[in-house]
């Protein structure tokens, strides 16, 4: 009986928790938007005539920086707590990005200089870097309903937006690519009081970051490679709205579908829809021609996309044993992501690819990819592997330790008015956990988890953990 009634529930618990502040789940779709316009249809970014070198080294450059970036910001996330320091540092690292766009549109049209092309990605993944983190760590707070939500539409948006942006004149077209990462930005940052998960994950996948590592790694020098061929920069430069369009159509289907058939899994669904787009992407090189090349070029890109977001599906449920949080797990598979493209890229250089025009040889490429991400999808992350961590194992799920009720902390929080980051702390403190695992939990360093405790203890006038349990235990409900 309950197997019967759950697909009947769901569609009403998607779209009811899709409804709730709708225009926060486009967060994800500026920063999907701004990747597609800058990094993969960078021609735009040039009035006159497409260059192949300079787009080639806007790849290059900003696949390098971010892989980068990502690391040393994942050391300096504990350290300076990198996220979690207030809406003026995602601000400042917004602003990177929007800096560096703006130099590297001056530098393709207005200023011939390499050296100001190869500053201007670095600020541009520097900016990018901590907006993936800053991303990573709220969706490890989202219920998946609710993160489903955030990818599905975010998709869609990306590329509507790509699409609409190919209308609009040059200098508004700047202007557009500029603001991208600023509105990813401001949306993040509202994005900051949404609640936490309210789902019990039964995590067993001990060997999860290995195999998702590997993924993104033959994902990356895939893609990377085939940015390199001619045939990708040509197909962009005279059918891009065509491929934008292709790319609504795919992103439509898959919110459609998953709100139909794929509520009871979205991650399950979204793997097995991107399996077949993927393959059906690269396949169709094999065919050559103008229809064929458009097809792939948007399904690739599309893959790629829907790929990224079940990597951020994924990942709040991946345990490994280790001491990092899930931001660091998400950052370093996204350095593997763009270490992969950096290969591919500079691969691509050294063997020729660039240069390739054959359709002989283009569909030697076509093959090769189609049987990696059949090695990739039926060997290394298979389906096996994404149904075993996201579906509740019967009698596996350990009974948690008794709680404080919700209305009890919720009355202490509002009567003592606690912040968000507070309430989240007062949380955790009366269910019995320690200070490493609050650092842990909500990626913050040891210093500011204890700063938090303290100004609790003096907003409520307690000054020990026993008190706070019977403050707690004493409200009012």
């Amino acid at each position: 009986m309950e197997n019967t009634e759950a697909p009947a529930e769901a569609p009403r618990s998607l779209i009811r928790s899709w409804r709730q502040k709708p225009w926060l789940m486009l967060g994800v779709g500026y920063y999907f938007a701004f990747s597609l316009s800058v990094v993969v249809n960078c021609p735009s970014l040039s009035i006159g005539q497409e260059q192949f070198y300079p787009m080639l080294l806007i790849r290059v450059a900003f696949s390098a920086t971010v892989s980068v970036s990502l690391i040393v910001m994942m050391f300096l996330v504990r350290k300076l707590d990198i996220l979690n320091s207030g809406k003026w540092l995602v601000a400042f690292f917004v602003g990177l990005t929007s800096i560096g766009t703006i130099l590297l549109i001056v530098s393709l049209n207005y200023v011939d200089s390499v050296w100001l092309m190869i500053a201007s990605t670095a600020l541009i993944g520097s900016g990018n870097s901590v907006l993936l983190l800053s991303w990573g760590a709220l969706f490890q707070r989202l219920s998946l309903d609710r993160l489903a939500g955030h990818v599905t539409f975010s998709c869609l948006f990306a590329a509507f937006a790509c699409l609409a942006f190919q209308a609009f004149p040059v200098q508004l077209y700047f202007a557009a690519i500029v603001m991208l990462p600023l509105a990813s930005g401001i949306t993040l940052i509202f994005c900051a009081d949404e609640q936490r998960k309210a789902d019990e994950r039964e995590v067993m996948w001990k060997n999860g970051l290995t195999k998702i590592l590997v993924s993104c790694v033959i994902m990356g020098l895939t893609c990377g490679l085939l940015r390199v061929f001619p045939v990708f920069g040509h197909t962009f430069s005279t059918h891009s709205s065509l491929v934008f369009a292709i790319m609504i159509a795919v992103f439509l289907v898959s919110l459609v579908l998953i709100t139909i058939m794929g509520q009871a899994n979205p991650i399950l669904f979204l793997y097995r829809f991107c399996v077949p787009v993927f393959i059906a992407g690269y396949g169709l090189l094999a065919i050559g021609g103008n229809v064929a090349n458009t097809l792939a070029i948007a399904c690739a890109l599309s893959g790629s996309v829907m790929f990224e977001c079940l990597v951020l599906l994924i990942f709040p449920y991946v345990a490994i044993r280790a001491k990092g949080s899930l931001v660091h797990l998400f950052g370093w598979c996204a350095a593997a992501q763009h270490t992969g493209s950096f290969a591919g890229f500079v691969a691509g250089e050294l063997s020729g690819i660039n240069q390739v025009t054959d359709q002989a040889e283009i569909a030697l490429f076509s093959l090769l990819a189609v049987v990696a991400f059949a090695g990739l999808f039926f060997f290394i992350l298979k389906e096996l592997d994404v149904v075993s961590i996201t579906e509740k194992k019967a009698g596996a799920t350990v009974p948690p330790a008794p709680q404080p009720a919700e209305n009890r902390i919720r009355e202490v929080v509002e009567l003592y008015r606690l912040s968000p980051r507070e309430a989240e702390v007062l949380k955790l403190l009366s269910n019995g956990r320690s200070l490493p695992y609050i650092e842990e939990e909500l990626v913050i360093s040891h210093s500011t988890a204890r700063t938090h405790v303290r100004h609790i203890y003096d907003k409520v006038g307690v000054n020990s953990r026993q008190q706070l349990h019977d403050l707690i235990e004493s409200a009012d409900t």
